[in-house]
């Protein structure tokens, strides 16, 4: 990884869904790590300290709003922004109560998702962002 790479951490537990963002985000020349589980999300993003986490809210071992907030809880972690994944009804309250930078609803648009990604990759400070950037399903 350079420093020109910034990394970008995928939290699902869906093989396809990694493929797809792994796909989408390859022309955005990022370092990718991938996790499984909110349990290997977070000690990858706790070793790897990545710009952006995407987190699904469908987790075996723990729901990604729940996950958010714990990552958020985490000091050496408050520069990285996240946007939380789901496949049902957003829920924005609970998105912002977690600290979440971006809420997007499944399935979505490739080229409005890219836009959000480049969107937090350019704005690493946390307060700055405005909650939440929630997609229509298909729009």
């Amino acid at each position: 990884m350079t420093p020109r790479s910034p990394c970008v951490l995928i939290v699902d537990d869906d093989e396809y869904v990694h493929g797809a963002l792994e796909a989408a985000l390859r022309g955005l020349r990022v370092h990718l790590l991938t996790a499984h589980t909110a349990g290997e999300g977070e000690e990858l993003a706790l070793q790897y300290r990545p710009l952006l986490a995407i987190v699904d809210v469908g987790l075996p071992d723990r729901d990604g709003y729940q996950l958010t907030a714990d990552l958020r809880g985490e000091p050496t972690l408050s520069a990285m922004r996240i946007l939380i994944l789901t496949g049902q009804s957003p829920d924005e309250n609970a998105a912002n109560h977690a600290g979440a930078n971006g809420l997007i609803q499944k399935p979505f648009r490739l080229h409005r998702f890219l836009d959000v990604v480049r969107e937090q990759l350019g704005n690493r400070e946390h307060d700055d962002v405005q909650m939440p950037a929630v997609f229509a399903r298909g729009a």
